[in-house]
């Protein structure tokens, strides 16, 4: 497999990362000599280095806004209070229910309803995790993970 294929392979689980490799086998069909297919190869990582960036950027680029868009209405003289305090107040709400619920499953006694409960502290473990990374650090972990995808994609 190809340097491009080994790392679309990490991304996205080895499901694209054979890609290049389906690529090059249908396209052995039809271009007959070494160079040929070396110089197809070659165009074909590039434009998927060229669509991994722009996903990248992108995926950045929507971070960075929701970010922004929450700093200008908390600082906007404009903006009444209620948009300044309703994505934060959700947001606790929603850790100190994760954590109550926590509580609950651990020191009480629960009948047929337990699956449930259960299940529901599941979906809110996976929010809070969200809310944790959006407060405490996603956006740093985005920047580095971009940074490092284009080391390896112009090494």
């Amino acid at each position: 497999m190809s340097k491009v294929g080994d790392i679309l392979g990490k991304i996205v689980g080895g499901s694209a990362g054979s890609i290049v490799d389906s690529i090059g086998n249908v396209a052995d069909k039809f271009i007959t000599t070494g160079q040929e297919k070396a110089e197809f190869k070659a165009e074909v990582e590039q434009e998927i280095n060229r669509h991994l960036e722009a996903i990248t950027t992108a995926a950045n680029t929507e971070m960075e806004s929701a970010r922004s868009r929450e700093v200008q209405i908390a600082t906007s003289a404009e903006a009444p209070l209620i948009n300044k305090i309703i994505t934060p107040v959700l947001a606790l709400g929603v850790i100190i229910l994760t954590f109550t619920l926590f509580y609950m499953v651990m020191f009480k006694s629960w009948g047929a309803e337990k699956d449930v409960v259960i299940y529901i502290l599941g979906v809110l473990s996976a929010v809070t995790t969200q809310i944790i990374a959006y407060y405490f650090g996603s956006s740093q972990g985005s920047r580095d993970k971009s940074e490092t995808l284009k080391k390896i994609i112009n090494q």
